[in-house]
């Protein structure tokens, strides 16, 4: 049985949030593997999101590692993830196919 290990650092937000989607735009574009945990979709993500902001939905919320980041600009998202060390993940491309 394989186990499947969490990123991380996790994104929690919404789908129709824009600063959630600017720090996941972020994060893929800088090639950093994530988890997303859609608050609109996942009640424990969105009693965790709550809990951290006073019952108040705020997003997003980023996990680095064990640090929380509350609505990250993407400068304070770099910083964390440069505190801990972490890098982003090596991604093969395979070549593309050449047409004679």
């Amino acid at each position: 049985m394989e186990e499947t290990v969490a990123s991380d650092i996790r994104v929690y937000g919404a789908d129709w949030c824009g600063m959630t989607r600017r720090v996941r735009v972020y994060l893929m574009n800088a090639r950093f593997d994530y988890d997303y945990c859609d608050v609109d979709r996942e009640d424990e993500a969105r009693r965790f999101v709550a809990a951290l902001n006073d019952g108040h939905q705020r997003f997003p919320v980023v996990v680095v590692e064990h640090e929380v980041v509350i609505q990250p600009t993407i400068a304070a998202l770099q910083r964390a993830i440069a505190e801990h060390g972490l890098e982003p993940a090596i991604r093969t491309v395979r070549p593309l196919a050449t047409h004679a």
